[in-house]
Protein backbone atom coordinates (compact mmCIF):
# COMPACT_ATOMS: atom_id res chain seq x y z
CA UNK A 1 0.00 0.00 0.00
CA UNK A 2 2.96 2.02 0.81
CA UNK A 3 4.30 1.65 -2.52
CA UNK A 4 0.85 1.92 -4.27
CA UNK A 5 0.51 5.55 -2.45
CA UNK A 6 3.62 6.88 -3.88
CA UNK A 7 3.24 5.66 -7.29
CA UNK A 8 -0.70 6.87 -7.40
CA UNK A 9 1.40 10.50 -5.75
CA UNK A 10 3.59 11.00 -8.97
CA UNK A 11 0.73 9.54 -11.58
CA UNK A 12 -1.12 12.32 -10.13
CA UNK A 13 0.93 14.97 -10.35
CA UNK A 14 1.93 14.28 -13.88
CA UNK A 15 -2.16 14.02 -14.60
CA UNK A 16 -2.78 17.20 -12.93
CA UNK A 17 -0.25 19.00 -14.97
CA UNK A 18 -2.44 18.82 -18.19
CA UNK A 19 -5.25 20.35 -17.56
CA UNK A 20 -5.98 20.80 -14.28
CA UNK A 21 -3.25 23.35 -13.44
CA UNK A 22 -3.65 25.55 -15.60
CA UNK A 23 -7.03 26.23 -13.95
CA UNK A 24 -6.13 25.13 -9.93
CA UNK A 25 -2.44 26.78 -8.99
CA UNK A 26 -1.04 25.27 -5.97
CA UNK A 27 2.58 25.70 -4.58
CA UNK A 28 2.98 21.65 -4.30
CA UNK A 29 1.28 18.79 -5.15
CA UNK A 30 1.91 16.57 -2.62
CA UNK A 31 1.11 17.84 0.94
CA UNK A 32 3.97 15.43 2.83
CA UNK A 33 7.33 17.83 3.50
CA UNK A 34 9.00 14.75 3.42
CA UNK A 35 8.25 13.68 -0.27
CA UNK A 36 7.65 17.21 -1.74
CA UNK A 37 10.99 17.36 -3.76
CA UNK A 38 10.74 13.96 -5.09
CA UNK A 39 7.09 14.74 -6.05
CA UNK A 40 7.99 17.87 -7.93
CA UNK A 41 10.64 16.18 -10.05
CA UNK A 42 8.23 13.57 -10.90
CA UNK A 43 10.32 10.45 -9.48
CA UNK A 44 9.42 7.13 -9.69
CA UNK A 45 11.79 5.86 -7.61
CA UNK A 46 12.95 7.36 -4.20
CA UNK A 47 15.34 5.99 -1.96
CA UNK A 48 14.57 7.37 0.85
CA UNK A 49 10.63 5.91 0.28
CA UNK A 50 12.35 2.26 -0.57
CA UNK A 51 14.35 2.21 2.56
CA UNK A 52 11.25 3.15 4.96
CA UNK A 53 9.14 0.41 2.82
CA UNK A 54 11.98 -1.93 3.34
CA UNK A 55 11.31 -1.46 7.03
CA UNK A 56 7.76 -1.38 7.00
CA UNK A 57 7.69 -4.60 5.35
CA UNK A 58 10.24 -6.44 7.61
CA UNK A 59 8.33 -5.04 10.40
CA UNK A 60 4.50 -6.23 8.93
CA UNK A 61 6.64 -10.04 8.21
CA UNK A 62 7.85 -9.99 11.82
CA UNK A 63 4.72 -8.79 13.57
CA UNK A 64 2.74 -11.19 11.29
CA UNK A 65 4.83 -14.05 12.79
CA UNK A 66 3.31 -13.51 16.34
CA UNK A 67 -0.23 -11.99 15.07
CA UNK A 68 -2.22 -13.22 17.56
CA UNK A 69 -6.08 -12.80 16.64
CA UNK A 70 -7.39 -12.60 19.96
CA UNK A 71 -5.23 -9.38 20.69
CA UNK A 72 -7.54 -6.70 20.32
CA UNK A 73 -4.91 -4.09 20.28
CA UNK A 74 -2.87 -5.79 17.12
CA UNK A 75 -6.59 -5.51 15.21
CA UNK A 76 -7.11 -2.12 16.58
CA UNK A 77 -3.67 -1.38 14.95
CA UNK A 78 -4.28 -3.34 11.70
CA UNK A 79 -7.40 -1.52 11.06
CA UNK A 80 -5.08 1.68 11.73
CA UNK A 81 -3.05 0.75 9.41
CA UNK A 82 -5.18 -0.50 6.24
CA UNK A 83 -7.37 2.02 6.87
CA UNK A 84 -4.92 5.16 7.03
CA UNK A 85 -3.41 3.72 3.71
CA UNK A 86 -6.42 2.94 1.98
CA UNK A 87 -7.69 6.32 2.67
CA UNK A 88 -4.59 8.01 1.70
CA UNK A 89 -5.23 6.36 -1.62
CA UNK A 90 -9.06 6.68 -2.28
CA UNK A 91 -8.38 10.60 -2.18
CA UNK A 92 -5.24 9.88 -4.92
CA UNK A 93 -7.48 8.09 -6.86
CA UNK A 94 -10.49 10.79 -6.51
CA UNK A 95 -7.51 13.16 -7.74
CA UNK A 96 -6.39 11.05 -10.46
CA UNK A 97 -10.64 10.73 -11.50
CA UNK A 98 -10.55 14.66 -11.40
CA UNK A 99 -7.55 14.96 -13.54
CA UNK A 100 -8.75 12.64 -16.35
CA UNK A 101 -12.19 14.32 -16.43
CA UNK A 102 -10.28 18.04 -17.05
CA UNK A 103 -8.46 16.67 -19.40
CA UNK A 104 -11.65 15.29 -21.25
CA UNK A 105 -13.96 17.75 -20.54
CA UNK A 106 -11.98 20.98 -20.38
CA UNK A 107 -15.20 23.30 -21.27
CA UNK A 108 -16.06 23.12 -17.39
CA UNK A 109 -13.89 25.29 -16.11
CA UNK A 110 -12.57 28.24 -17.31
CA UNK A 111 -10.46 31.40 -15.07
CA UNK A 112 -7.49 30.38 -12.85
CA UNK A 113 -7.84 30.11 -9.07
CA UNK A 114 -4.47 30.47 -6.93
CA UNK A 115 -4.42 28.19 -3.97
CA UNK A 116 -1.46 28.68 -1.01
CA UNK A 117 -0.46 25.65 0.15
CA UNK A 118 -1.76 26.37 3.60
CA UNK A 119 -5.31 26.51 2.08
CA UNK A 120 -4.48 22.80 0.26
CA UNK A 121 -3.12 21.53 4.17
CA UNK A 122 -6.34 22.36 5.63
CA UNK A 123 -8.72 21.28 2.98
CA UNK A 124 -7.12 17.85 2.81
CA UNK A 125 -7.59 18.85 6.70
CA UNK A 126 -11.23 18.93 6.24
CA UNK A 127 -11.59 15.67 4.27
CA UNK A 128 -10.10 13.60 6.85
CA UNK A 129 -13.58 14.24 8.68
CA UNK A 130 -15.60 13.07 5.34
CA UNK A 131 -14.11 9.58 7.01
CA UNK A 132 -13.97 9.85 10.66
CA UNK A 133 -17.99 10.80 11.38
CA UNK A 134 -18.85 7.30 9.69
CA UNK A 135 -16.26 5.77 11.30
CA UNK A 136 -16.97 7.13 14.66
CA UNK A 137 -20.51 5.90 14.01
CA UNK A 138 -19.86 2.65 13.39
CA UNK A 139 -17.21 2.14 16.33
CA UNK A 140 -20.26 3.64 18.49
CA UNK A 141 -23.29 1.23 17.60
CA UNK A 142 -21.04 -1.87 16.17
CA UNK A 143 -17.74 -1.60 18.20
CA UNK A 144 -14.64 -3.63 17.18
CA UNK A 145 -10.80 -2.87 17.61
CA UNK A 146 -10.47 -2.54 14.07
CA UNK A 147 -12.69 0.08 13.27
CA UNK A 148 -11.67 2.01 16.46
CA UNK A 149 -8.02 1.36 14.68
CA UNK A 150 -9.55 2.83 11.32
CA UNK A 151 -11.35 6.20 13.57
CA UNK A 152 -8.27 6.74 15.43
CA UNK A 153 -6.00 6.61 11.88
CA UNK A 154 -8.36 9.69 10.52
CA UNK A 155 -7.78 11.82 13.98
CA UNK A 156 -3.76 10.65 13.04
CA UNK A 157 -4.26 12.03 10.39
CA UNK A 158 -5.97 14.87 11.15
CA UNK A 159 -3.32 16.20 13.52
CA UNK A 160 -0.60 15.27 11.18
CA UNK A 161 -1.79 18.35 8.96
CA UNK A 162 -2.27 20.26 12.03
CA UNK A 163 1.65 19.97 12.14
CA UNK A 164 2.65 20.65 8.56
CA UNK A 165 -0.03 23.66 8.94
CA UNK A 166 1.29 25.22 12.14
CA UNK A 167 4.97 24.60 10.49
CA UNK A 168 3.74 26.17 7.45
CA UNK A 169 2.53 29.38 9.14
CA UNK A 170 5.75 29.48 11.36
CA UNK A 171 7.61 29.56 7.59
CA UNK A 172 5.50 32.32 6.39
CA UNK A 173 5.64 34.26 9.60
CA UNK A 174 9.66 33.65 9.21
CA UNK A 175 9.40 34.93 5.10
CA UNK A 176 7.21 37.78 5.97
CA UNK A 177 8.40 39.23 9.03
CA UNK A 178 5.13 41.30 10.48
Amino acid sequence: MMLLDYFLTVWGAILGEKKYEQHFKKEHYELNPIWQKSIKQRKWFNPKHAGIVTAFTAFCILWSIGWNAQDDFEEGLFGFATVLYASIIGLHLSNICTFRYFQHHPECVSGQVTMSHLLSLNLAQFRCLALFIPLALIAVFSPSPFVVGAAFSQIFLFFLHFIWIAKTKAQLRKANPA
